[in-house]
């Protein structure tokens, strides 16, 4: 609201300076000298000016040195022009909530037009509007009889407003000079402090995270520390099992062959004895089975390479399972007929390989089903492929099938040992350089794929 001289509200000041405008001149330099020496403050002295209200504070007492100033109120406009309350400084013996809302009726009106509004009670002119009632109400309310609210504009856009109020109209007049001077400055001082809060904000949040990382990392190491000593006894615990096993086993598998070959037994004691040797190759290949797990996860993982005829090695491989698919009534049908000569990779590993894969087939093959293994000409010279293709059931899961998950909690439907010698395979598999895919689009049986280096792979 834009008013003549004499009005209560403006919109702009409208005043005579007063005589002396020499004294005056000087007291603004003085004014100006201080500002620029609380401002340096701020920038070249850590810990001065840091916070908001401290820059209100120095501010106001700055200008109280030379005006009796009831109250200082900083604000600073948001993301949508908007202003908010940044600090306020205040008279003790005045209420800060009833000068807040004088400071606020204010704020609302350079909110809406950025440009500078003042208010004077002690004129005699009165409107009666809405307006100067409620601003007459505040400001009787909170003690005060003049204001002025002074905006400060950067690139078009309201960034802040400097409101003072006081309870003698003339000392607003000879003040209006000086605060119109150190507006600008106070908004940068209270945006450098603004910036600095926030900074140290970040950097408490930065050494927090920071601390948090070293704690999880004492964490980690202490659970690795511990893994690590769990896998060593694990690893003692199987080499023992495995030696104070195997010993016995060997014996009783090798007396139940003496009396199978050499004894003159009736049937049913030769039964009896099938049995246990049956029973024994089952504990005996699960022992293997076992040890060779516990090393590949400790990476022990060496490769013993020589050069070898592929096609032999399968010959064997399918000669070692005969008497095994013979008893389940499964046929094995070896086909080798593919040209390829030697390769060069871990003999003895692949033949782990094949058995644990044939082995697998095997299990899961119904009374008179067929198994084929084939040796397959690749496209490439440096690659060969060998497939195995059963008639069991189809697999509900094919993607865990190198993943048993209860080794160490085995259950009624836990990992047989044919799977763990699955898992042990595909690991075996990737150490020779290979890949394992498996087929299951067919309504009945899976074929497994693996695909192998003819020569060790350069890194």
């Amino acid at each position: 609201m834009n008013g003549e001289r004499g009005n209560h509200m403006q919109a702009t000041a409208d005043f005579q300076q007063p005589r002396g405008t020499g004294a005056l001149d000087e007291q603004l330099r003085q004014l100006n000298a201080e500002i620029v020496e609380l401002i340096s403050a701020q920038a070249f002295m850590p810990g001065e000016l840091a916070t908001e209200a401290a820059v209100c504070r120095a501010f106001f007492a700055l200008l109280r040195q030379r005006w009796n100033l009831c109250c200082l109120i900083t604000y600073l406009g948001d993301e949508n022009g908007r202003l908010r309350v940044s600090a306020m400084q205040a008279c003790e013996e005045l209420d800060g909530a009833k000068l807040k809302r004088a400071g606020d009726w204010l704020a609302s009106r350079v909110e809406g037009e950025a440009r500078e509004w003042q208010v004077w009670l002690a004129d005699e002119t009165q409107t009666g509007n809405k307006l100067e009632r409620d601003m007459r109400h505040v400001f009787t309310e909170a003690g005060v009889q003049a204001g002025v609210a002074l905006p400060v504009v950067v690139r078009g856009k309201l960034a802040g407003a400097i409101i003072t109020l006081i309870d003698e109209a003339e000392i607003l007049r000879a003040a209006l000079a000086g605060l119109r001077l150190s507006a600008g400055s106070v908004l940068v001082a209270l945006g450098n402090a603004r910036r600095a809060t926030e900074m140290s904000e970040q950097r408490h949040h930065i050494e927090r995270l920071v601390e948090e990382l070293r704690q999880r990392s004492t964490a980690l190491e202490d659970a690795n520390r511990e893994l690590r000593r769990v896998n060593r006894y694990r690893s003692l615990f199987l080499a023992r099992m495995s030696h104070d096993l195997r010993t016995p086993l060997t014996s009783i598998l090798g007396f139940t062959e003496i009396l199978l070959e050499h004894g003159d037994l009736a049937a049913a004691p030769r039964n009896f004895c099938e049995k246990i040797q049956s029973s024994g190759f089952q504990l005996q290949a699960s022992l293997n089975h076992l040890v060779d797990l516990s090393r590949l996860e400790a990476g022990q993982k060496e490769l013993f390479l020589h050069e070898f005829s592929l096609r032999e090695m399968l010959r064997e491989s399918c000669a070692a399972v005969s008497r095994l698919a013979q008893k389940q009534g499964v046929k094995l049908d070896c086909d080798t007929s593919a040209v390829c000569g030697t390769i060069v990779s871990d003999e003895g590993k692949l033949r782990q390989v094949l058995y644990n894969f044939l082995a697998y087939a095997i299990g899961r093959s119904p009374d008179g089903g067929r198994i084929g293994v084939r040796l397959l000409p690749h496209t490439s010279s440096s690659r060969v492929t060998l497939e195995i293709e059963d008639q069991g059931e189809p697999l509900a899961d094919p993607a865990h099938i190198f993943e048993p998950v209860d080794i160490d909690a085995p259950s009624e439907s836990g990992t047989n040992m044919n799977e763990l010698g699955l898992a042990i395979a595909h690991r075996l598999i990737e150490a020779l350089g290979g890949t394992i895919t498996l087929d299951t689009a067919a309504p009945r049986g899976l074929t497994i794929r693996l695909e192998l280096p003819t020569r060790p792979e350069q890194k």
